[in-house]
């Protein structure tokens, strides 16, 4: 609320300004008003969190409950084959998708892409089990486009799981993101895994 006394009468213009554009209207998603005043906020009943008028885009913010979160979460619980040769790295196809609230992913699929307007800070784990001990030098990764962020599995006789975490990693609409596996055992083993990523914020 403004420091400054409203004027008498209060006009349209020191209402908008000081009072319509600054208080967190709740409504339903139905009832939203299209973009177009920057920093407005609404609470959106059925969405379970706040959103933000950039300007141009409702944006989501905070959530308050489940029904808020922005994310996806797949799995595969048939084994896929992962061949040998380290260095060379094979990405997981997906076959359930227990979350996805934007469209990040349509399974069966190997690739997930950041919806338009939710660019942001991301959080992630994948976990992988195999069939047996991937061997020397295997690793596990994020690719986000061309770029790999890469977690050794190790290099020695390796344990049946390995997982990689991605904390507040910096995506944009359009980024495309995959799971890729190499290992460096005797011949192809099988795997299975479970993979998820939260928008954090923007």
């Amino acid at each position: 609320m403004p420091d400054a006394a409203p004027p008498a009468p209060v006009t349209t213009a020191h209402y908008t300004a000081n009072i319509r554009n600054q208080m967190i209207t709740t409504l339903a998603s139905n009832s939203l008003p299209a973009a177009g005043t920057e920093g407005r906020v609404y609470a959106v009943t059925d969405r379970d969190r706040l959103e933000i008028d950039t300007g141009t885009v409702l944006t989501p913010g905070p959530s308050w409950g489940a029904a808020g979160r922005v994310g996806f979460s797949v799995t595969r619980a048939a084994s896929q084959s992962i061949p040998t040769g380290t260095g060379t790295f094979t990405a997981i196809s997906w076959t359930a998708e227990p979350t996805d609230t934007d469209g990040f992913i349509a399974v069966t699929a190997s690739t997930a892409t950041i919806p338009a307007n939710l660019g942001g800070l991301y959080d992630g784990i994948c976990r992988v089990s195999w069939a047996t001990s991937p061997g020397a030098n295997s690793s596990i990764e994020l690719l986000v486009g061309s770029t790999a962020f890469r977690t050794p599995v190790g290099a020695g006789v390796q344990m049946t799981d390995c997982s990689i975490t991605i904390a507040g990693m910096a995506l944009v609409a359009g980024d495309v993101i995959s799971i890729r596996l190499s290992q460096g055992a005797a011949g192809a083993i099988n795997v299975t895994g479970a993979w998820q990523m939260w928008r954090r914020y923007a």
